[in-house]
Protein backbone atom coordinates (compact mmCIF):
# COMPACT_ATOMS: atom_id res chain seq x y z
CA UNK A 1 0.00 0.00 0.00
CA UNK A 2 1.44 3.49 -1.00
CA UNK A 3 1.34 6.75 1.10
CA UNK A 4 -0.67 9.14 -0.56
CA UNK A 5 1.46 12.01 1.03
CA UNK A 6 4.21 11.10 -1.67
CA UNK A 7 1.80 11.61 -4.19
CA UNK A 8 0.02 14.65 -3.26
CA UNK A 9 -0.30 16.16 -6.68
CA UNK A 10 -2.65 13.91 -7.87
CA UNK A 11 -5.23 14.86 -5.18
CA UNK A 12 -5.86 17.69 -7.64
CA UNK A 13 -6.60 14.98 -10.30
CA UNK A 14 -9.79 15.67 -12.41
CA UNK A 15 -11.65 12.65 -11.29
CA UNK A 16 -10.77 13.52 -7.91
CA UNK A 17 -12.99 16.71 -7.83
CA UNK A 18 -16.10 17.22 -5.47
CA UNK A 19 -13.71 14.47 -3.07
CA UNK A 20 -12.85 15.22 0.91
CA UNK A 21 -9.55 14.98 0.92
CA UNK A 22 -10.14 11.37 2.95
CA UNK A 23 -11.63 10.17 0.48
CA UNK A 24 -9.19 11.33 -2.21
CA UNK A 25 -6.38 9.72 0.29
CA UNK A 26 -8.36 6.53 0.74
CA UNK A 27 -8.36 6.03 -3.29
CA UNK A 28 -4.65 6.68 -3.37
CA UNK A 29 -3.79 4.27 -0.78
CA UNK A 30 -5.77 1.64 -2.78
CA UNK A 31 -2.89 1.86 -5.93
CA UNK A 32 -0.12 0.15 -6.41
CA UNK A 33 3.05 1.99 -7.53
CA UNK A 34 4.67 0.78 -11.11
CA UNK A 35 8.19 3.27 -11.61
CA UNK A 36 9.02 1.88 -14.70
CA UNK A 37 12.58 3.30 -16.28
CA UNK A 38 12.55 2.13 -19.95
CA UNK A 39 9.47 2.08 -22.21
CA UNK A 40 6.49 0.09 -21.04
CA UNK A 41 3.23 -0.84 -22.60
CA UNK A 42 0.74 -1.53 -20.22
CA UNK A 43 -2.49 -0.97 -21.59
CA UNK A 44 -3.08 -3.34 -25.36
CA UNK A 45 -5.80 -2.55 -27.74
CA UNK A 46 -7.93 -4.91 -27.78
CA UNK A 47 -7.89 -6.26 -24.53
CA UNK A 48 -10.05 -6.17 -21.18
CA UNK A 49 -8.23 -4.07 -18.04
CA UNK A 50 -9.09 -4.67 -14.45
CA UNK A 51 -8.30 -1.57 -13.83
CA UNK A 52 -6.93 2.19 -14.66
CA UNK A 53 -3.65 4.21 -13.83
CA UNK A 54 -2.84 7.61 -12.71
CA UNK A 55 0.30 9.49 -14.41
CA UNK A 56 2.41 10.11 -11.33
CA UNK A 57 5.55 11.57 -13.23
CA UNK A 58 6.60 11.30 -17.00
CA UNK A 59 4.23 10.50 -20.00
CA UNK A 60 2.38 7.97 -21.67
CA UNK A 61 2.36 7.61 -25.04
CA UNK A 62 -1.50 6.34 -26.19
CA UNK A 63 -1.32 4.82 -30.00
CA UNK A 64 -4.08 3.30 -31.59
CA UNK A 65 -3.02 0.74 -34.63
CA UNK A 66 -5.78 -0.24 -37.50
CA UNK A 67 -6.94 -3.52 -39.28
CA UNK A 68 -3.79 -2.70 -41.96
CA UNK A 69 -1.63 -2.35 -38.96
CA UNK A 70 -1.03 1.77 -39.46
CA UNK A 71 -0.27 3.04 -36.38
CA UNK A 72 -1.08 6.56 -35.09
CA UNK A 73 -0.18 8.61 -31.98
CA UNK A 74 -3.81 9.65 -30.56
CA UNK A 75 -2.24 11.62 -27.31
CA UNK A 76 0.97 11.39 -25.19
CA UNK A 77 -0.55 11.53 -21.81
CA UNK A 78 1.46 13.95 -18.98
CA UNK A 79 1.09 13.93 -15.34
CA UNK A 80 -1.77 13.92 -13.14
CA UNK A 81 -3.73 12.40 -16.24
CA UNK A 82 -5.95 8.78 -16.02
CA UNK A 83 -5.80 6.70 -18.43
CA UNK A 84 -8.21 3.45 -19.12
CA UNK A 85 -10.85 4.78 -16.66
CA UNK A 86 -13.72 4.33 -19.65
CA UNK A 87 -12.49 0.80 -20.52
CA UNK A 88 -12.11 -0.06 -16.99
CA UNK A 89 -15.50 0.76 -15.54
CA UNK A 90 -17.66 -0.04 -19.21
CA UNK A 91 -16.32 -3.22 -18.69
CA UNK A 92 -15.02 -2.61 -23.06
CA UNK A 93 -11.64 -3.35 -24.50
CA UNK A 94 -9.42 -0.94 -25.02
CA UNK A 95 -9.63 1.31 -27.45
CA UNK A 96 -5.80 2.00 -27.57
CA UNK A 97 -2.31 1.12 -26.37
CA UNK A 98 -0.50 3.05 -23.83
CA UNK A 99 3.12 3.09 -23.52
CA UNK A 100 5.43 4.64 -20.77
CA UNK A 101 7.93 6.88 -22.22
CA UNK A 102 10.68 6.93 -20.43
CA UNK A 103 11.07 7.37 -16.26
CA UNK A 104 7.67 6.91 -15.80
CA UNK A 105 5.23 6.47 -13.12
CA UNK A 106 2.03 5.43 -12.95
CA UNK A 107 -0.52 3.82 -10.58
CA UNK A 108 -2.95 0.87 -10.79
CA UNK A 109 -6.10 1.93 -9.46
CA UNK A 110 -8.38 -0.98 -9.83
CA UNK A 111 -11.91 -0.64 -10.70
CA UNK A 112 -13.48 -1.89 -7.36
CA UNK A 113 -11.96 0.55 -5.82
CA UNK A 114 -12.95 3.62 -7.77
CA UNK A 115 -16.61 2.55 -7.16
CA UNK A 116 -15.27 2.07 -3.30
CA UNK A 117 -14.36 5.57 -2.82
CA UNK A 118 -15.87 7.72 -5.45
CA UNK A 119 -19.95 8.29 -4.87
CA UNK A 120 -21.72 7.53 -8.18
CA UNK A 121 -23.20 11.20 -7.97
CA UNK A 122 -19.04 12.33 -7.99
CA UNK A 123 -17.57 9.58 -10.43
CA UNK A 124 -20.44 10.05 -13.50
CA UNK A 125 -20.42 14.00 -13.49
CA UNK A 126 -16.17 13.48 -13.58
CA UNK A 127 -16.50 11.23 -15.58
CA UNK A 128 -18.23 12.92 -18.59
CA UNK A 129 -16.24 15.88 -17.72
CA UNK A 130 -13.25 14.48 -18.64
CA UNK A 131 -14.66 12.46 -22.33
CA UNK A 132 -16.05 16.14 -22.88
CA UNK A 133 -12.11 17.40 -22.60
CA UNK A 134 -11.29 14.47 -24.65
CA UNK A 135 -13.97 15.41 -27.36
CA UNK A 136 -12.30 18.68 -27.50
CA UNK A 137 -9.04 18.34 -27.89
CA UNK A 138 -10.11 16.05 -30.43
CA UNK A 139 -11.79 18.36 -32.38
CA UNK A 140 -9.19 20.98 -32.19
CA UNK A 141 -6.52 17.99 -33.53
CA UNK A 142 -8.57 17.15 -36.12
CA UNK A 143 -9.21 20.66 -37.36
CA UNK A 144 -5.04 21.17 -37.06
CA UNK A 145 -5.27 17.69 -39.47
CA UNK A 146 -7.24 19.53 -41.98
CA UNK A 147 -6.36 23.20 -41.88
CA UNK A 148 -3.18 23.82 -40.69
CA UNK A 149 0.15 23.71 -41.90
CA UNK A 150 3.07 21.77 -40.31
CA UNK A 151 4.56 24.77 -38.61
CA UNK A 152 1.68 25.51 -37.01
CA UNK A 153 0.36 21.76 -36.24
CA UNK A 154 3.92 20.84 -34.39
CA UNK A 155 3.73 24.88 -32.31
CA UNK A 156 0.05 23.18 -31.08
CA UNK A 157 1.44 19.80 -30.48
CA UNK A 158 4.38 21.12 -28.28
CA UNK A 159 1.96 23.86 -26.75
CA UNK A 160 -0.50 20.49 -25.70
CA UNK A 161 2.76 18.59 -24.63
CA UNK A 162 4.00 21.40 -22.44
CA UNK A 163 2.93 23.49 -19.65
CA UNK A 164 4.13 26.67 -17.08
CA UNK A 165 5.09 24.14 -14.62
CA UNK A 166 6.57 21.93 -17.12
CA UNK A 167 8.69 23.40 -20.18
CA UNK A 168 10.20 19.88 -21.40
CA UNK A 169 8.86 17.01 -23.56
CA UNK A 170 10.78 13.52 -24.30
CA UNK A 171 9.98 12.63 -27.70
CA UNK A 172 11.62 11.68 -30.67
CA UNK A 173 11.41 13.78 -33.91
CA UNK A 174 10.02 10.74 -35.52
CA UNK A 175 7.34 10.37 -32.99
CA UNK A 176 6.85 14.12 -33.87
CA UNK A 177 6.41 13.58 -36.86
CA UNK A 178 3.67 10.50 -36.57
CA UNK A 179 1.91 13.11 -34.07
CA UNK A 180 1.61 15.88 -36.24
CA UNK A 181 1.65 13.94 -39.78
CA UNK A 182 4.59 14.59 -41.44
CA UNK A 183 7.82 13.52 -41.67
CA UNK A 184 11.34 13.12 -39.75
CA UNK A 185 13.18 15.52 -41.98
CA UNK A 186 10.59 18.31 -41.69
CA UNK A 187 10.50 17.91 -38.30
CA UNK A 188 14.44 18.17 -37.98
CA UNK A 189 14.17 21.66 -39.88
CA UNK A 190 11.19 23.41 -38.20
CA UNK A 191 12.42 22.44 -34.97
CA UNK A 192 16.00 23.56 -36.23
CA UNK A 193 14.38 27.40 -36.79
CA UNK A 194 12.77 26.91 -33.24
CA UNK A 195 16.00 26.80 -31.85
CA UNK A 196 18.33 29.06 -33.87
CA UNK A 197 15.21 31.87 -33.09
CA UNK A 198 15.49 30.90 -29.23
CA UNK A 199 11.89 29.34 -28.79
CA UNK A 200 13.11 25.82 -27.60
CA UNK A 201 15.99 23.73 -26.65
CA UNK A 202 16.41 20.45 -28.22
CA UNK A 203 18.43 17.70 -26.12
CA UNK A 204 18.72 13.74 -26.90
CA UNK A 205 14.77 12.91 -27.57
CA UNK A 206 13.89 16.18 -25.43
CA UNK A 207 12.19 19.56 -26.68
CA UNK A 208 12.07 22.45 -23.92
CA UNK A 209 10.30 25.58 -24.68
CA UNK A 210 12.17 28.31 -23.59
CA UNK A 211 9.91 31.35 -24.73
CA UNK A 212 5.85 30.19 -24.65
CA UNK A 213 4.52 33.30 -25.74
CA UNK A 214 6.33 32.97 -29.46
CA UNK A 215 6.13 29.60 -29.74
CA UNK A 216 2.26 30.56 -28.99
CA UNK A 217 2.63 33.10 -31.68
CA UNK A 218 2.66 31.15 -35.15
CA UNK A 219 0.35 28.64 -33.43
CA UNK A 220 -3.33 28.33 -34.08
CA UNK A 221 -5.69 30.21 -31.24
CA UNK A 222 -7.19 27.43 -29.28
CA UNK A 223 -10.20 27.72 -26.77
Amino acid sequence: MLDPHDYAHLLQAPILTGLTREQKSALLSACTVRALKPATPFLRQGEPTLGSYFIASGRVEICYVDSSGNQVIVHIATTGEMVGEVEALSGRPCAASCQTLTDTTVLFCPTKALYAHVPPKILIPNLCTLLHDRLMRENRNRMADHYYSAEQRIRLYLRQLTSDSDDSVRISQSQLGVVIGCSRQTVNRMLGELRDAGVIELGRNSVRVLDPARLADGAPATE
